[in-house]
């Protein structure tokens, strides 16, 4: 998941912010000396180093470093094949690998009612998972250059207009949400999200109009700036970033409903500080700490008091009317997990053979 604004073309600079009361004495922290966190690279990586990792740091001297050497699936197979001793105390994710990570042991419980993370109290409810705390939230739409298309698109199946042979931007099959394209197809073909045969038609087709296969955010947006690419796939959030670049660019809610983007923390189930790392937890929960995300990124906060925080305009950026929640498309995250293997090796066929 690299999907980040350039920091250096924006003129932002964050300083780390004040921190909600750190709980409890160092003590605690007394043995562990560095925390190492799997994450994404580029302007997400650095977001986080200056922001989270800042601010945990100065509150706890603990040092983090980042590995950020792994796709979201790769760092899942590195804890795995690392066990006992694993590489990593936390790593990040998308909610869409959140089952692959269960399923294959390396996610730690969380203990909700940890002393240690104080900031899990005020979650907003919907996004509670057991395994993995979601930081930020936005909706996966359509993004179009509004110069280059003249009817502008309505839904998830306008994506398949042969106009736009070419230039279509989409996340290839390792990206975090690559596997969307295949419930995106099923229910662009009118059938339901979990329709696989649908979708693989669809993924066919889609093939078929040669589209930009990228690896990952960053090169997703560039293609939208450099207008490589006049329509694709993206988060609302990261529309705003290419906008920023002044490129001529909207953002449309798909008439067949919208697919929510969450993207948060695990503890690894073999760390030796699993105390410091629920601390490392807790601050990326926190409300004065998680509105950076929302300033550089356009990414709402899970913690319910972080929209407080925000000025009215980056509030109306990170907010979603009812009726688009409401018409989220429910994916079954746990099955696309279970058949993973199976819709890489056919996602791999469509496209070399196309």
């Amino acid at each position: 998941m690299r999907r980040r604004q350039w920091l250096k073309a924006s003129g932002a600079t964050l300083a780390a912010p004040l921190l909600t009361p750190v709980m409890g004495p160092l003590a605690a922290f007394a043995k562990t000396e560095q925390l190492i966190v799997m994450t994404w690279g580029g302007q997400w990586g650095d977001a986080m180093r200056d922001n989270v990792d800042s601010a945990y740091e100065k509150s706890t001297g603990i040092k983090v470093v980042q590995d950020r050497g792994a796709s979201p699936v790769e760092r899942i197979t590195k804890l795995k094949v690392s066990e006992p001793n694993p590489t990593a105390d936390l790593f990040q994710l998308a909610d869409g690998l959140v089952p692959l990570a269960i399923r294959q042991g390396v996610a730690e419980k969380l203990n909700r009612d940890s002393p240690r993370m104080p900031n899990l109290q005020s979650m907003i409810p919907t996004f509670w998972n057991d395994y993995w705390v979601p930081q930020i939230f936005s909706v996966t739409g359509i993004i179009y250059n509004t110069k280059a298309v003249k009817n502008a698109p309505t839904g998830w199946a306008d994506l398949w207009r042969p106009e736009f042979k070419g230039r279509i931007v989409l996340p290839e099959i390792s990206h975090s949400i690559g596997s969307y394209i295949i419930p995106i197809g099923a229910v662009a073909s009118g059938k339901p999200a979990a329709d696989e045969e649908a979708g693989f038609s669809m993924l066919k087709k889609m093939a078929d109009l040669r589209p930009i296969w990228a690896k990952d955010t960053d090169t997703m947006m560039n293609a939208m700036r450099t207008e490589d690419a006049v329509i694709g796939i993206l988060y609302k959030s990261q529309t705003y970033t290419v906008k920023g670049w002044n490129a001529p660019v909207e953002w449309v809610y798909p008439k067949e409903g919208g697919i929510a983007y969450t993207s948060g923390t695990c503890i690894d189930k073999g760390t030796k500080n699993l105390e410091a790392a629920e601390q490392y937890i807790n601050v990326t929960m926190d409300p004065n700490v998680q509105t950076f995300a929302a300033k550089i990124y356009n990414y709402g906060g899970t913690n319910k008091d972080t929209l407080s925080r925000l000025p009215p305009e980056l509030q109306e950026r990170v907010k979603f009317p009812q009726d688009q929640l409401d018409r989220l498309i429910k994916l079954d995250l746990g099955m696309m997990v279970d058949r993973r293997a199976a819709w890489v090796e056919r996602w791999n066929r469509a496209v070399a053979g196309s």
